[in-house]
């Protein structure tokens, strides 16, 4: 029996994906974690692993097509099974060669009623040399007939031998620089072409490229219109499901913008290391909304909003109750890395129990964030700027000031609950230095 591969739920508010491509075609043989397809979801393009040793026999879903979870993407088939063709005739997959066209399966059909009706073996390899050359023709035919998303993937190139493996960030890369992948060596396991293959090369990009379908036009339309579709669908149900509601507060940064360079994070990193901390403090700030009532949650998974070329995701940073500022910085860069180069994993993506987002780098003094359910509140940042204070004594200066708004869900939070979160927040701030050594 052909063993079915469908399309998996690869983070929890997935309900449908895309192909982004295919990694094989039919007649492959595959083995068990073999990459058979790139994925679309709602948070991020994915790598699809086969979960068994097999050989392809059929690919149902197109390139470019969006599905629900658990539909059925392929085929697989053991070595020496065979599968019935819709002319009934049995076909059978081996390795490298791709399934025929309905018009060459018909002909291989009426090359086997021959052979029943028992031709001379001369006659036989007359016959079979003819239809082996218009089954080649009609292959190549239908191979360049064929429409494609951009001119610069290897599957231009007849034949199976000169499909490569490519990443997905690599991939970007070379349709960015125009650079013909055929023409690359790569250096990842198998002769995967990585990311490091492909920077250094550059060629001119073709004139008057078409954008691709599904992506934005224009300039900068390099985001993905699926990802902003589905990223747009849950804004709206979040903001018409969980009432909202906002507080704002200004913490003094001088001290710990005086930090930042000796220690060699950013102003960013600060606010990660000192919202795990207050969270510890403040658990029900922490919790999630599940079947009609808050759960405090145990973990502190914070999510960082990160802004890539294809779309906003939130990867998220687990288990930062405790972490020390520098292994904050560490992590999180790690993630907006792997955000920015396409090469988030599922479990990247899920179990965030709070949301952080930063405007400050692009000079927003100020803003509120949609809250991502089923978290109880997420975290605006705004930018740090130089203002004029005056001190206790009365006294006028200048300090660098900050602004954080925090979006709470009035469910789960009261104005009382997201002050004195935001209260521990700021003395965390002001006083740094709490935050470079592990928590207890």
């Amino acid at each position: 029996m052909p063993t079915e591969i469908t399309m998996p739920k690869l983070s929890d508010t997935m309900e449908e994906g895309t192909i982004l491509k295919w990694r094989v075609v039919e007649g492959d043989q595959v083995r068990r974690g073999e990459i058979i397809a790139e994925v679309e979801t709602d948070k991020a393009a994915m790598e699809m692993e086969s979960f068994v040793d097999g050989v392809v026999a059929e690919l149902r879903v197109a390139e470019g097509e969006t599905v629900p979870v658990g539909t059925v993407l392929a085929l697989l088939e053991g070595k020496g099974e065979k599968k019935e063709s819709s002319s009934g005739a049995p076909e059978t997959t081996g390795k490298g060669k791709e399934k025929t066209p309905s018009a060459v399966k018909e002909k291989v059909a009426e090359k086997g009623e021959k052979k029943k009706a028992g031709p001379k073996p001369a006659e036989m390899e007359e016959e079979a040399a003819e239809e082996e050359s218009a089954a080649d023709e009609e292959i190549r035919t239908s191979r360049t007939s064929q429409p494609r998303e951009a001119p610069l993937t290897v599957e231009e190139e007849p034949g199976p031998s000169l499909r490569a493996a490519v990443s997905p960030a690599a991939r970007r890369l070379a349709e960015e620089r125009g650079v013909d992948l055929a023409r690359v060596r790569g250096s990842g396991p198998g002769g995967r072409i990585v990311l490091a293959d492909v920077e250094g090369k550059a060629a001119p990009a073709p004139p008057a490229l078409a954008p691709r379908e599904g992506d934005a036009a224009g300039k900068g339309g390099k985001k993905s219109v699926k990802i902003r579709r589905l990223v747009a669908r849950k804004m709206v149900e979040s903001w018409q499901s969980i009432p909202h509601f906002f507080v704002t507060i200004a913490v003094d940064m001088s001290d710990a913008i005086r930090f930042r360079k000796d220690l060699g994070v950013t102003v960013n990193d600060f606010v990660v290391a000192a919202a795990a901390r207050s969270l510890r403090e403040h658990p029900w700030v922490n919790s999630l909304w599940q079947d009609g009532e808050a759960v405090e949650q145990e973990p502190i998974n914070i999510a960082l909003a990160v802004a890539t070329e294809r779309g906003l995701y939130n990867p998220v940073l687990r288990d930062c109750g405790g972490l020390a500022l520098k292994e904050v910085s560490r992590r999180g860069r790690e993630l907006a890395e792997r955000a920015h180069g396409g090469r988030l994993k599922p479990e990247d993506l899920e179990g965030g129990t709070f949301t952080i987002s930063n405007m400050g780098m692009l000079g927003v003094e100020s803003f509120s964030a949609i809250i991502t359910p089923p978290q109880a509140a997420v975290l605006a940042v705004g930018t740090v700027k130089g203002e004029v204070v005056v001190d206790e004594q009365g006294e006028p200066g200048i300090a660098t000031m900050l602004r954080l708004t925090l979006s709470a869900d009035h469910r789960i939070l009261d104005g009382a609950d997201a002050a004195e979160f935001l209260a521990t927040l700021k003395s965390y701030l002001e006083a740094p230095i709490t935050l470079v050594t592990p928590g207890d």
